[in-house]
């Protein structure tokens, strides 16, 4: 049966690493046994992880380009409504002048000029003329600040247009690139789909002997308050399957886990592990405690919260679920933070 396994495993990954389109990445080994096939699912599950957590914060970013664009876009709709209602404003202001003038000119409407006389005492002919004396400055003031008005809504207008230009070049840009980075997620996956469907159809001793379910929680001993809080949630999804841009509540990502066990406590986490890896205190690895962030690998793209200074709960990657393991297990441990004391 071994010597079975072992010549399916050498002929599937033969046609792996020939089949799958150049990744950059360098050629691998070629898995002899079945602990080296295990060894090569985790290496392409951890390259993935890589990958999904680059695709999440360059979607990320694009989204928040995308509001960028759809607020600039509304900026430019409102200057340009201003600056037709001032324009607008403008038009009758000169008419209203114009009418003014003529009423008041030597040469004027005899008829309009009725419309003064015929009031009922002196002082009401005299308060007309006042008003359309003062109509007459009013509609000069108002055009001229009308004109003005109109001059910087129009320029805000243009600026705005520009700003939403220049957003949707940057747009496109980071459009290009999800889509360069999905492809290449597509690719990890078809891999791990295909050597996953080797280990499924191992024997249920080899099985056993491959498979590790990490620690149990029941050793663990939760600290009070919002640490524990964050802690007992973590803990009490062990189990739960790694789904990539899963932030639960019954599959998680690895940073997935952390920000929602995070929000618990009111902590609002950012959304990739590279970002979270950015938020809190650093700690030296001798001083790191229940609660404690831990990041692994450069650039990072791990994540997993320290249960006390041996241990950690982590969702770690494609095909596995939720558990607790060695913290120097896990990956190169980059940075340790410490978000709440």
């Amino acid at each position: 049966m071994r010597r079975v396994v072992l010549a399916a495993l050498g002929t599937l990954i033969a046609g792996l690493l020939s089949a799958v389109p150049a990744s950059g990445d360098e050629e691998a080994e070629q898995p002899t046994t079945v602990a080296g096939l295990l060894g090569y699912y985790k290496d392409l599950s951890n390259k993935a992880e890589r990958v999904n957590e680059d695709l999440l914060r360059i979607q990320g970013e694009l989204e928040a380009k995308r509001q960028e664009s759809k607020d600039a876009g509304g900026r430019a709709d409102s200057a340009r409504k201003q600056a037709d209602d001032f324009r607008a404003k403008v038009n009758q202001a000169h008419q209203d002048k114009s009418r003014v003038d003529s009423l008041l000119s030597p040469s004027g409407d005899l008829n309009a000029m009725n419309a003064f006389l015929t009031g009922s005492s002196r002082d009401d002919v005299v308060s007309r003329m006042r008003a359309a004396s003062m109509a007459s400055q009013l509609s000069g003031t108002a055009a001229e600040q009308g004109r003005k008005a109109v001059i910087d809504m129009e320029r805000a207008a243009k600026d705005a247009a520009a700003a939403q230009n220049e957003v949707r070049r940057t747009e496109a840009v980071l459009e290009a690139g999800a889509a360069q980075v999905q492809r290449r997620r597509d690719e990890l996956v078809k891999q791990i789909e295909q050597v996953k469907g080797v280990i499924d159809r191992l024997t249920p001793e080899q099985k056993a002997m491959l498979a590790d379910n990490g620690d149990s929680p029941s050793s663990v001993q939760i600290p009070h308050g919002d640490v524990g809080a964050v802690l007992r949630y973590a803990l009490g999804k062990i189990g739960s399957p790694y789904v990539w841009g899963a932030v639960g509540p019954d599959t998680f990502d690895c940073s997935g886990l952390m920000m929602t066990a995070y929000r618990v406590a009111g902590v609002n986490l950012p959304r990739v592990s590279i970002q979270q890896s950015a938020v809190g205190q650093a700690i030296p690895r001798y001083q790191v405690r229940a609660g404690d962030m831990i990041f692994y690998f450069s650039p990072v793209h791990h994540v997993a919260m320290a249960i006390d200074g041996n241990r950690a709960v982590h969702a770690p990657s494609s095909g596995q679920n939720v558990k607790i393991a060695p913290i120097d297990s896990i990956g190169p441990v980059t940075v340790i933070r410490r978000v709440m004391n």
